[in-house]
């Protein structure tokens, strides 16, 4: 009986591309970070569970995704069964429009 060659089955990893690269190394991207950072450290935005949240990232109202625009939710908000990803249309109709809670959260952080 012959035997077959252990395949590895891993893929090699995606190349990024010089502009993601620039990206990730530059002083926007730890802006970015450093602003989540302070999100998550917020009560969620929707119910006031407290600390820590998780950063959403806004993008309703055809909003490019930006680390800058981000609201905190707790998990039941951002993920469970009636958060954010799980029905968004619901979520919407009950709370509104995601990015309607930017103005409150850049208060709480910055008191802009």
């Amino acid at each position: 009986m012959k035997r077959t060659p252990i395949k590895r089955g891993t893929k090699p990893m995606r190349k990024r591309s010089p502009k993601r690269a620039a990206y990730m190394s530059s002083q926007a991207r730890q802006d970015g970070l450093a602003h989540m950072g302070r999100v998550k450290g917020l009560p969620c935005a929707v119910c006031g569970c407290p600390p820590p949240s998780a950063a959403h990232h806004c993008t309703g109202d055809k909003l490019p995704r930006d680390d800058l625009r981000t609201i905190p939710l707790c998990y039941d908000c951002h993920q469970g069964p009636n958060g954010y990803h799980a029905a968004k249309r619901t979520w919407v109709a009950a709370n509104g429009p995601d990015y309607e809670f930017l103005p409150r959260v850049n208060f709480l952080l910055y008191g802009d």
